[in-house]
């Protein structure tokens, strides 16, 4: 076999590679989209209920974001969150987020994952909530809003709609901070002069699981 009957039969076989690898990110990336608009709508849908439930609360998508507003009562303060479908997919590393039928060492196609992440102010510039989602339509997460869940693209609406529930769940303590539900008490002094001058006690959020 001459050198350009061997390098068109090299070339051909890594286009074969190249066209599966595509085709394997295509469709993570395809039940990452689809996952992240019955997220959004869970989120939209479980704001509406909480303004018949007499609380403020706006879910504002454009396309890939949403942002999660809520508030207790009108001038007491919002807490908000944002979450994003991220471009692209890669192999799944957080053993937390891995799915249960694979492991750190064996990652074939079938352990890559697409990404939804989700940012709060009062948590910092990191994502507080990350949620990878399989092609298989497994899908996992981590963080404060929830700090542990797992569920299939198959479930019903219900189960993502509780899902969501839980998130707007925890911005409403952190908005509410009624009764110590989403405050804990800081570490700085407060002295007698700082209580008779009006200065506000030492609090911050408080992300518990």
């Amino acid at each position: 076999m001459g050198f350009e009957e061997s390098a068109l039969s090299r070339l051909r076989r890594y286009r074969e590679e190249a066209d599966r690898s595509l085709e394997t990110r295509r469709g993570i990336e395809e039940t990452a989209r689809r996952f992240s608009e019955r997220l959004f709508a869970g989120l939209e849908h479980t704001a509406a209920l909480a303004r018949r439930a007499g609380f403020g609360a706006e879910a504002e998508r454009t396309k890939e974001v949403l942002v999660l507003r809520a508030e207790a009562t009108p001038g007491a303060g919002e807490a908000r969150a944002t979450f994003a479908l991220v471009p692209g997919s890669a192999a799944e590393t957080d053993e937390d987020l891995m799915h249960e039928d694979l492991s750190s060492y064996t990652l074939d196609p079938s352990g890559y994952s697409g990404r939804v992440l989700g940012w709060s102010e009062d948590a910092g510039e990191e994502p507080c909530q990350i949620l990878t989602i399989y092609a298989d339509g497994v899908w996992k997460t981590k963080g404060i809003f929830v700090a542990k869940a797992r569920g299939r693209m198959s479930d019903p609406d219900d189960v993502l709609n509780g899902f969501c529930l839980r998130i707007l769940g925890r911005l409403l303590d952190n908005a509410a901070l009624a009764g110590g539900a989403g405050l804990r008490w800081g570490k700085e002094t407060y002295t007698l002069p700082d209580l008779l001058s009006g200065k506000e006690p030492p609090t911050e959020l408080r992300w518990s699981r």
